[in-house]
Formats: structure tokens, C-alpha cells, sequence
């Protein structure tokens, strides 16, 4: 789970190298919505890791901080649609102005579904054996998480 919470945060700053830097994409209104949508979803899924990496080291049965990440459900959903329209917008520029923006918005999207709604990242043996076994997705963690009751 540290390593999880790490991995967010660092692709936080690698995307941006990779898309800003290296890609040289132009700093549009599209492509910083759509890394923005994207920075802020990774960060509120570092920071569950990190919640939830204490849960289980405490040895607690509830998710600690449930009601705040209740409330940035609503929030990340925001920031999706937000971005999405931002990105929207783009599209009446040229090509470059707004294709980073358009991934990184699909990519923002695809973590929003994965940390509150369907895991769609499966990294080890047992999640994959499940997921071959069953032929479904699971629900995401968190939003395992935050059906528990007190």
C-alpha cells in the first residue's frame, strides 16, 4: 500500500514531465484541465493508500477519514466533469492544443472509476486469478471502503 501511495505521487510529476517536457505539449486551458483532473485524482488515491495503509497496520476495522473521502467522491466527480468541459472547449483550437488534454481527461476519468467505483487495476496474482475466475470486475477498494457501516 506504500508502495501504491508512492507510485501515485510520483506519476503525478512524471506525467507532467512526459507530457509537458518531453511531449512539449502547448499549456493550454484543455491540457491543464485534463492534468489537473488527472494530478488531483492520483493525489486523493495516494492519500487513501496511505489512510489505508494505517487502518490495516492499526488493526482497525473502519477506513479512518471515511466521511472526508465520502465527500471527495462528489468532489473528484466535479473536477472530471469540470475538466471535461474545459477539455470540451479545447477542441475548437488546433490539434495540440487540446489531444494531451483529451487523454489525460479519459485517464482522470479511469481513476475516478477505479477508486470509487470499479477496480480496474489488477497487479498481482490473487486480484488476477479472481478476476479470470469470475470474468467481472470487483469493486474498488475504496468504495469497499466507504459501504462499510460503523
Amino acid at each position: 500500500m506504500r508502495t501504491l501511495a508512492i507510485l501515485e505521487i510520483f506519476n503525478i510529476a512524471l506525467i507532467g514531465w512526459v507530457v509537458f517536457g518531453v511531449a512539449d505539449a502547448p499549456v493550454t486551458v484543455a491540457n491543464v484541465a485534463g492534468y489537473g483532473a488527472t494530478a488531483f485524482l492520483l493525489a486523493v488515491g495516494a492519500s487513501y493508500w496511505v489512510v489505508k495503509l494505517r487502518q490495516v497496520r492499526a488493526g482497525q476495522s473502519q477506513l479512518r477519514y471515511r466521511v472526508v473521502f465520502r465527500r471527495l467522491r462528489f468532489l473528484c466527480a466535479a473536477v472530471v466533469v469540470i475538466a471535461g468541459i474545459l477539455v470540451g472547449i479545447g477542441f475548437a483550437g488546433r490539434v495540440s492544443g487540446y489531444a494531451a488534454g483529451v487523454v489525460l481527461w479519459v485517464l482522470a476519468a479511469a481513476e475516478y472509476v477505479n477508486y470509487f467505483h470499479w477496480q480496474l487495476m489488477y497487479d498481482n496474482r490473487a486480484e488476477l486469478a479472481r478476476l479470470s475466475r469470475t470474468g467481472r470486475l470487483a469493486r474498488a477498494h475504496l468504495w469497499r471502503d466507504l459501504r462499510r457501516t460503523s
